[in-house]
């Protein structure tokens, strides 16, 4: 039988990718700097590069499987804020396409998480 680990968690992280491409597209970074009062441009810049380590970060412990069950466990945790947080008047994530990857990255980081946990 073919283990189904490792696609179930190289799934779950291009999920979160794809959907902090989209929260580019949908300004989340009004959401976390909005106390601070700074315009637009400078905190999407800051917000997207950003990214640049977190991606490293994630890159490079990729294979380690402690990561992989902290990702996880962010991954189902993520959803659940999103979840909590989508009538807040700063999230704008709306629409099928925007759930598909915040919720499928949930269920997928779930399945791996069992799959590495249970079978």
């Amino acid at each position: 039988m073919v283990d189904p680990a490792p696609a179930l968690f190289a799934l779950t992280v291009a999920f979160v990718t794809v959907h902090e491409l989209d929260a580019v597209r949908n300004h989340e970074w009004r959401f976390f700097f909005a106390p601070f009062g700074v315009s637009d441009e400078p905190v999407y810049r800051v917000f997207t590069a950003l990214h640049v380590p977190l991606f490293a970060f994630v890159l490079t412990l990729y294979s380690l499987p402690a990561f992989q069950t902290g990702f996880d466990v962010f991954a189902v945790a993520h959803g659940g804020l999103h979840l909590a947080l989508r009538n807040h008047p700063l999230v704008e994530f709306s629409g099928w396409f925007s759930r598909l990857w915040i919720y499928g990255a949930s269920v997928l980081g779930g399945l791996h998480l069992f799959a590495v946990v249970v079978l």
